[in-house]
C-alpha cells in the first residue's frame, strides 16, 4: 500500500500544481458572445460588481486578492477584443479596453 501510494502521489500532485497554474493563467477563458463595443456601453465606472455581472455575465478571468479593500481585476474576453476592469472594494474604479482578438493561452500539457 506504502509502495503505491509513493508511485502514485507525486504524479497526482502535479497534475493538481499543473491545473492550478492553468487557472492562474486563463487557460481555456471563455470568449463572451457579442461586440466589445456593446458591452462597453452597458457598464461605466463607479457601478458596483453586482451590477456588472448581471449586464456582462462573469469574467473569462477575475484576479484579486485579500484585504480591507480587496482589489481585483476582471477581464472579458470578446472575439473583437478585450476589456479589463480594476474594482476595488467591489465598485469599478478603471476599464480599459483593446480592440485586437484575444490571445488566450491553451493547455500544452504533455500527455
Amino acid at each position: 500500500m506504502l509502495l503505491v501510494a509513493a508511485t502514485l502521489a507525486p504524479r497526482w500532485w502535479e497534475g493538481h500544481l499543473y491545473r492550478q497554474t492553468e487557472a492562474l493563467t486563463g487557460v481555456g477563458a471563455a470568449v463572451h458572445p457579442g461586440g466589445l463595443t456593446e458591452a462597453r456601453r452597458k457598464i461605466d465606472p463607479g457601478r458596483r460588481s453586482e451590477q456588472v455581472t448581471a449586464a456582462l455575465g462573469r469574467p473569462s478571468m477575475e484576479m484579486g486578492a485579500d484585504g480591507i479593500t480587496r482589489p481585483q481585476v476582471w477581464t472579458y474576453y470578446y472575439a473583437d477584443g478585450t476589456m479589463i476592469m480594476n474594482l476595488t472594494g467591489g465598485i469599478v474604479q478603471r476599464i480599459s479596453i483593446t480592440y485586437a482578438p484575444p490571445v488566450i493561452p491553451t493547455s500544452r500539457r504533455p500527455l
